[in-house]
């Protein structure tokens, strides 16, 4: 998990997390677990002074060292909350639904310190994972981008490298398993890629991902536009389903904060990809892309 940039405590964020890969492994791994190797770029004495200003986490790992004073939420699909024992264990993971009062809820703390991780692409993007790609689905994806503005919330791109890696993925083209995979996604919300990866017993079979590094970058803090409290109460932006082209003022203020977004997630991606430390960004068989 590496830091690029200080989140102040005070303030309230949803962090954006790209790729979706199979599960998103990383996700879970940097934002509901305190089992992260850590590295801060910053080299403030306000991320070095860790263990003296964190008493539940003095080992240095995970995001309370790098983020001390930001409780966090990973968002999920609701249907993951229906499955006996999965709900028990995402909750105590502290994930959450991805339903807007659930948004909401979490970013209501005027005292700030609270924090959304949304994997923005979801199943769609999952239908994309190439090893050693990133393939992205962001452009008409705004709705997380409107509720940072209702919430007076900053955005944060994060990009994690070697998320794509973990699984061996089968392209089915034109088969009618392709129409089928559609049909699910439809029906449900929950995509179904044919996938590869290993298992206790075997290396070249099975459903637990392979033993390859993600590295976990979160970029710097985008701050909304200011909304006095009526136009917060009549902030109801609308976009033609088709164009996703805004057809009022509060759309047209979603799409710039949604553009200043992307070209913060492109230039995170481009900073870092060759970096000394980002061993599945040197390894890398293409470069981002985004629909």
């Amino acid at each position: 998990l590496v830091k690029t940039a200080e989140l102040d405590p005070t303030k309230n964020y949803i962090m954006g997390y790209h790729p979706h890969g199979i599960i998103s492994c990383g996700a879970m791994c940097a934002f509901a677990t305190e089992g992260c190797q850590t590295l801060s770029l910053t080299g403030s004495s306000f991320s070095t002074s860790i263990r003296s200003m964190d008493k539940d986490n003095s080992s240095g790992r995970g995001f309370s060292a790098l983020f001390p004073g930001i409780e966090r939420r990973l968002i999920t699909l609701p249907q993951n909350f229906v499955t006996p024992f999965l709900r028990e264990y995402l909750l105590s993971m502290g994930c959450c639904d991805s339903s807007r009062y659930t948004f909401r809820q979490n970013l209501n703390a005027e005292e700030g310190g609270r924090a959304v991780v949304v994997v923005v692409g979801g199943a769609a993007e999952s239908m994309l994972v190439k090893p050693g790609q990133i393939d992205l689905v962001l452009s008409k994806r705004m709705g997380f981008v409107r509720e940072a503005i209702l919430a007076g919330a900053s955005l944060v791109p994060c990009i994690a490298f070697g998320e794509t890696d973990l699984y061996e993925t089968f392209d089915v083209g034109e088969h009618w398993i392709a129409r089928f995979q559609a049909m699910v996604k439809k029906v449900t919300g929950m995509a179904m890629p044919i996938f590869k990866g290993r298992s206790i017993l075997f290396r070249d079979f099975g459903l637990m991902p392979m033993r390859r590094p993600i590295v976990v970058v979160v970029g710097s803090p985008i701050d909304p536009p200011t909304l006095d409290e009526e136009k917060r109460k009549n902030f109801k932006p609308k976009f033609d389903r088709a164009t996703s082209r805004p057809l009022d003022d509060d759309a047209e203020l979603v799409q710039a904060m949604h553009k200043k977004y992307v070209e913060s997630l492109q230039k995170l991606y481009s900073t870092h990809k060759d970096s000394a430390w980002n061993v599945p960004g040197q390894l890398r068989s293409g470069s981002l892309k985004i629909k």
